[in-house]
C-alpha cells in the first residue's frame, strides 16, 4: 500500500467514522469540538477525489447529510440503494426484491414474515429501532444486541434464505432500556444488498478500478467493503464495536486500523490516503 496513487474515489460510513459524538461532524469521540472532519471533506475536494457515503441511514437522512457536506451521491440503508447526482439517479441494489409495481422493499421483506419471527424468537433483546426505522424504505432498522451467526442460522433454518441480518455497529444508547450490556443497529435486507455490492456498482457506474478506491468504516460489517477497494481504514473504535475483530483481521491482507478514534480517524485516512 506504501507508495501507491492518491485514490479517486473515497467511501466512508457516517456514524462512528466520518462523525463523531452524536453523529456531528463537529464533536470528537470524547465530545470536544473539532474542524478535522470538515477539513478532510475540503481536502478530498482540492484533490479532486470523488467522496460516497455509505451507511445505513435511509434515503431522506443522506441526502440532507450530503447537501450540507457538499456530497453528490451516496448509498443509503446499508447497501440497499444508491443515489448518484445529488439524487437525480437512484438505483435499487436489491434484487430481485423491489420489482413489484406498487410495494417498497420494506414492504416486501415485511411480507415474508422474516422480521416478525426474529422480533419473536430474540425477545427483548431485539426491536424495532424507534422513530428511524419508520423513515427506511429498503431495509428494517432494528436496535439491541444478539448473536449474528446464531440470528443467520434462524433465517436460514426458517426458509428465508433470501434476506441476511446485517450489523452496523454499536450504537449510543439514549434511554432506550432495553436489558442488553451494549446496543447494536441491525438491518434486515436482501442477500444481494450491501455496502460491498453498492460500491462494487458504483465504481462500474463511475468508471473507476479497485485499485483507484479506498473505504472508511467503524464496524465489522463495514469489513464488505474491503473486498471492493484497494484498502479499507477502520477507526480505532472498530475495535470497541466488536470483540473478535482482530481474529477477522487475519482474514483480510488490506485492511489498516488507524489510531485515532471517529471523525478524527476519518482524517488521519484520508491523509494517508492522499499520502499527506
Amino acid at each position: 500500500m506504501m507508495g501507491a496513487a492518491p485514490p479517486r474515489a473515497i467511501y466512508t460510513d457516517l456514524d462512528g467514522t466520518l462523525l463523531g459524538k452524536g453523529g456531528s461532524l463537529f464533536r470528537t469521540a470524547a465530545g470536544g469540538f473539532t474542524l478535522v472532519g470538515a477539513e478532510a471533506l475540503e481536502l478530498c475536494h482540492e484533490s479532486r477525489v470523488e467522496l460516497c457515503f455509505c451507511s445505513g441511514r435511509s434515503l431522506r437522512l443522506l441526502r440532507e447529510d450530503a447537501r450540507l457536506m457538499g456530497v453528490e451521491k451516496y448509498i443509503a440503508e446499508a447497501g440497499c440503494v444508491l443515489v448518484r447526482d445529488h439524487g437525480a439517479t437512484v438505483i435499487n441494489n436489491c434484487q430481485p426484491y423491489g420489482e413489484r409495481e406498487g410495494l417498497s422493499v420494506f414492504e416486501e421483506i415485511a411480507e415474508t414474515g422474516a422480521p416478525a419471527r426474529l422480533l419473536e424468537r430474540f425477545g427483548s433483546a431485539l426491536a424495532y429501532h424507534e422513530p428511524w426505522c419508520f423513515d427506511h424504505s429498503y431495509s428494517h432498522l432494528m436496535r439491541g444486541h444478539i448473536e449474528l451467526a446464531e440470528a443467520s442460522r434462524f433465517l436460514k433454518a426458517n426458509g428465508y434464505t433470501s434476506l441476511r441480518l446485517v450489523d452496523n455497529g454499536v450504537i449510543e444508547d439514549r434511554g432506550y432500556g432495553m436489558p442488553v450490556d451494549e446496543l447494536h443497529a441491525y438491518h434486515i435486507v436482501p442477500m444481494h444488498a450491501g455496502k460491498g455490492s453498492a460500491i462494487r456498482l458504483d465504481l462500474e457506474m463511475s468508471g473507476i478500478s479497485r485499485q483507484e478506491a479506498v473505504a472508511c468504516g467503524d464496524s465489522a460489517q463495514d469489513l464488505e467493503m474491503a473486498g471492493e477497494v484497494r484498502t479499507l481504514y477502520l477507526m480505532a473504535n472498530a475495535a470497541e464495536n466488536h470483540s473478535g475483530l482482530k481474529e477477522l483481521l487475519e482474514e483480510y491482507q488490506n485492511v489498516v486500523v488507524v489510531e485515532a478514534p471517529m471523525v478524527e480517524g476519518f482524517s488521519e485516512a484520508v491523509s494517508i490516503a492522499l499520502g499527506i
